[in-house]
């Protein structure tokens, strides 16, 4: 068997983690699961599994983030494969990485996200490139909310093709995401209040809108139809989440004056900069903006 470790941080009773697990059973020679809330029938049925070791991880972990780098130290092999407990790795995308792992220390994997129950092609979420399988020191995560890891050495890039993807059953369904959305924006903002930073609102509106326009505008979510438009919308909301959370832990006491126009000039104004054609008059306009 090849001398590669998989780790997955597993919490509660995710719906795909056997479909995680039987896809990797040929390609590993061990399997963390890191538990950090794992029901009891899930947990005895993995303990069945001889490739399975289970590590028990106590306190809170709001995100896996917090935790990724110290469960690096969990693997018995220096080449590790990070999944989460909805991913699937593909029989093509193992081949190519047997193939070549030895001669690189990281691999940048294409991931296709399934949203809504199916395939989302545009809107920055394809091809969603996810740094997951590398040598244990030549990859050091930050302990921040969905950021890219730092590497060291030669990387291999994955061709974006579905079947050398990641398969991500990621949000099945609204309450999903909004769930998700609510756990992250909180812990987001508990930390910028914790280490003095001011989320402002103008910061909030820049940010929020430059989501929505550079998704689904720019990157072509309107082509994903209905489920395009509902993603962009609900990743610009999301920085509003924060910002609100952010409040709350102020007692909602802030000096800054809510300037209710300004959310409306920088739409336009990021409007315009992703527009792919603009007109004299456009040009004009987002100046004077």
């Amino acid at each position: 068997m090849n001398k590669i470790s998989a780790i997955i941080v597993v919490k509660d009773n995710p719906p795909y983690i056997f479909k995680t697990v039987d896809s990797i059973l040929d390609f590993v020679s061990e399997i963390v699961i890191v538990d950090i809330g794992i029901e009891n029938s899930l947990s005895e049925k993995l303990k069945k599994n001889k490739l399975i070791k289970l590590v028990k991880i106590q306190g809170t972990v709001p995100y896996v983030e917090k935790i990724r780098e110290k469960t690096k130290e969990l693997a018995s092999y220096e080449h590790i494969l990070f999944l989460d407990p909805d991913e699937v790795v593909q029989p093509e995308l193992k081949k190519i990485i047997l193939e070549n792992y030895l001669k690189y220390d990281y691999f940048k994997i294409p991931r296709k996200n399934i949203i809504f129950g199916r395939f989302i092609k545009h809107s920055r979420w394809w091809p969603d490139y996810q740094i997951r399988f590398f040598k244990k020191n030549s990859v050091k995560w930050p302990l921040i909310i969905h950021r890219q890891p730092k590497v060291l050495g030669k990387g291999f890039e994955v061709e974006a093709k579905e079947s050398l993807s990641l398969l991500h059953y990621n949000y099945q369904n609204l309450d999903e995401y909004l769930s998700k959305a609510k756990r992250y924006a909180k812990y987001e903002a508990k930390e910028f209040a914790s280490e003095n930073q001011v989320v402002s609102f103008s910061q909030t509106v820049r940010r929020s809108l430059n989501e929505f326009i550079s998704r689904y505008f720019a990157g072509e979510g309107y082509r994903d139809g209905v489920e395009g438009f509902v993603l962009a919308f609900l990743q610009m909301f999301y920085y509003f989440l924060v910002y609100f959370y952010y409040l709350e832990t102020k007692e909602f006491k802030s000096s800054e004056k809510i300037n209710e126009e300004e959310f409306f000039r920088i739409g336009l104004k990021e409007s315009l900069h992703w527009k792919k054609k603009k007109s004299i008059k456009d040009k004009i306009v987002k100046k004077l903006l």
